[in-house]
Formats: C-alpha cells, structure tokens, sequence
C-alpha cells in the first residue's frame, strides 16, 4: 500500500500556528530495522529562505504519524498594499505562498543477501496538490475556541466566506480614509465586488463590478465610495454608511461588512496601515492631538587643539549623529470594538504611518515603542490612548517636507 499524505487544517493555512499532515499507509518491509515515515516539503512559489530537510518520524501503532510543518513555512514576508488606491481591487498571485508535500519511508536494509545491505533506503511516494500559506496566527485561546467547535481557520474564513479582518462591524472611518479589506475564495469563481452607500436621507448609490477570483491568489479591495466614484457630500446630503461584500449567481458569497463615516471635523486626520493577523493589511482612523518628536543619538569625541586652528575649529567633534523620527498620537474617541481592535494593530509586526503633508499622504514605516496602555478603563469611559511611534529607519540626514 502507497505511502500517503494527508493536509488535516485545509488548503489555506496560517503560518504561525501548528500546520498538520497525517502520513499513513506504510508497513516495513521484512528484514529491514529503523522504520520510519519521510515528509518533504516543496516550495512551489520559491518563497521559502532555504531548501528545508526532509523530516522523519516512527509511525504509531495505527500506522501513522503527524507532522508539523508550521516551522519551515512561518518565514517573513514582506507585506503590500495599493497607496494611494487606485482602482477597486488588486490581485496579488504569490502574496499567499504555495507548497507541496511529498511523503515517503526510510529504513535500514538487515537483509545480508540484499544489494543495500547496512544501507538507510528512502522511498518516496507521490507529492500533494499544492495549498496555501498566509503570513499570520491565531492566539491559544482562538486556537482552543476553534478545537472545541470542531473548526479551523480555513471553515472559519474560508468556506465561511470572511474577509481577513478582526475590524468591528459598523467600523468608524474617516471620509479620506484608505478603507481596505482583503479575501481569498475557497474556489475560482467569477463574481461581482460591491459597495452600496446610503446617504443621511436613506437614498443609495450603489457601485459594481465584475471580479474573476482565484482560489490561488489574494485580493485587496480598496472600499472608500469616494474611490469608486461615489460622491460623498451632493447637495443636501452626505454618505452616513456604506456596505462592502461579494456575490455570484445573485447570492452573497463574502460576509458584508459595514463602515460608518465620521463626519467630526478633524484638523489632522491619520491612518496606520498594518498587517493583521490572518493575512491582510488593515487601516486604522487616527483623530486625536500628535505630537511631532525628533530622537538624536550622536557620539562626541575630542580632538586637541592645533596652532592656527581657527575660532570656528571644535574641539568636541561629533563623527556619527543619527535622527529617527518619532510621534506621540492620539487615537481620538472609539468605540469598545474599536479598541480592542487596536491589539492586532499593537502586535502587528509590519506598520505603516500616512503622513500627511501638503494635500497628500506619504508613507512612513513605522513601529510602536514598547509599553503597557489601558485599552478601556470602564470606571472613567476613557476610550482613547496615545500611541508612541518610531519611524522604523535612522539617518544622519534630514527629510525634505517642502516637496513632497
């Protein structure tokens, strides 16, 4: 009987949570000592940093063994997105990475008559479809949740149809905001993206368009009605909210997802984009007070003084001096939901600042300082904190704001 391989958590997996294949089907051949299943993993896309080594395990008394690939595929990867958004979708075809898996058996040949005697014989079976990998994880306790359902990641998001977000429904977002959402289907499909928007006097307009989604790629949506065409404020009127989802053959094949605007006025409005933790790039409404901060390291060294130096000769020179720019910036009041959607922004570890300058945002990447913040404190209904931000780069040369 074939050696076999079986993906136990679906075809799109998250990359930093345990990832299982079940090897079954062997049986050791007579004479031979050491037995064990083989599990290679092949890097369809070429993303992985290294050729990994082919894993071996003893199979149990069912005959079969479970491995764990989750550390050769949780490699970094380097996250994108469209800025400024420029269209209704993007497609990326290799940002979700692909890898197969080929099982097998080795042993140690014990037969004297046999050609391979004293030899370790590896056998090798046919290798698996391919199936997918996103950059991300789920905590223990999601973990455990889902093990209690009888769930995983790919029913949950996948053939449930979700888009890759923790962001609350109803999120509170800015008019210029870049709203973003991100999907991958459970099957090729030829759908159609909309976005409906309802104005303050409960009239609609409502946006579509044909999208041809692979089960191999991802896609980014860029959901701002603004983007789409859709006008924000006519006469007499603004858009209050908006929905988001996908359908095929008239029936919705995505969650929907709801965005309501904040109309306050905010003299300075801000976004984060960040990569979340199940695969996409989320973006954050900053309308609170910013401070703009500058940290300078520099190392002094002294020189002695020369005959003929000059009064502008130092005697304290400064061979390096590095400037990284720094900010403390409020988030602005948010909702409960909102808040507690601020962990995956604080644990994310690729974040990214728009800055505004001029009439236009640039990007600037950036990381948050360590520290310790109350989320929501309930006694006082604060719901709101500072963010301590670092621009993730040091220079000994200064940025030029007028021209950009």
């Amino acid at each position: 009987m074939a050696v076999t391989a079986q993906i136990l958590d679906g075809e799109v997996q998250l990359s930093g949570i345990r990832s299982r294949i079940k090897v079954s089907g062997g049986v050791q051949p007579a004479n031979t000592l050491e037995y064990k299943y083989l599990l290679k993993v092949i890097d369809v896309d070429g993303k992985l940093l290294a050729p990994p080594d082919p894993d071996a395990i003893a199979p149990d008394g069912a005959g079969e063994a479970e491995f764990d690939i989750s550390g050769i595929v949780d490699q970094p990867v380097k996250a994108v997105f469209q800025h400024p958004a420029s269209g209704p979708f993007v497609e990326y075809p290799t940002q979700a990475f692909s890898v197969k898996v080929q099982p097998g058996e080795t042993y140690v040949d014990d037969d004297p008559e046999s050609e391979t005697y004293g030899e370790i014989v590896e056998v090798w079976s046919a290798e698996s479809s391919p199936f997918q990998f996103l950059k991300g994880g789920l905590s223990q306790r999601q973990i455990a949740m889902f093990e209690a359902s009888a769930t995983n990641f790919y029913q949950t998001y996948l053939v449930g149809g979700k888009f890759l977000t923790h962001r609350p429904w109803g999120d509170f977002v800015h008019p210029a905001q870049p709203v973003k959402l991100w999907f991958i289907p459970v099957s090729s499909v030829s759908a159609t993206y909309k976005v409906k928007a309802v104005y303050t006097d409960n009239s609609e307009e409502i946006y579509s368009t044909a999208v041809s989604l692979n089960n191999a790629k991802l896609y980014e949506f860029n959901c701002n009605p603004a983007t789409l065409g859709i006008t924000l404020e006519p006469e007499g009127k603004r858009v209050k909210f908006f929905d988001v989802w996908l359908e095929a053959g008239g029936s919705e094949i995505s969650d929907k997802r709801r965005f309501t605007f904040d109309w306050k006025p905010c003299e300075l409005p801000l976004f984060i984009l960040f990569t979340n933790s199940i695969g996409g790039v989320d973006d954050v409404y900053l309308s609170g007070r910013m401070i703009d901060k500058f940290n300078l390291e520099q190392s002094i060294v002294q020189r002695e003084p020369q005959p003929g130096d000059l009064v502008t000769d130092p005697t304290l020179v400064t061979p390096n001096s590095l400037g990284q720019n720094s900010w403390i910036i409020n988030t602005g009041f948010k909702t409960t939901t909102q808040m507690l959607h601020l962990r995956d922004l604080m644990v994310s570890r690729q974040k990214w600042l728009l800055y505004k300058t001029g009439t236009s945002y640039i990007v600037i990447p950036i990381y948050l300082n360590n520290s310790s913040e109350e989320l929501i404190n309930r006694m006082k209904d604060d719901h709101e904190i500072d963010l301590d931000i670092s621009e993730a780069d040091k220079s000994q040369f200064s940025f030029d704001n007028r021209i950009f």
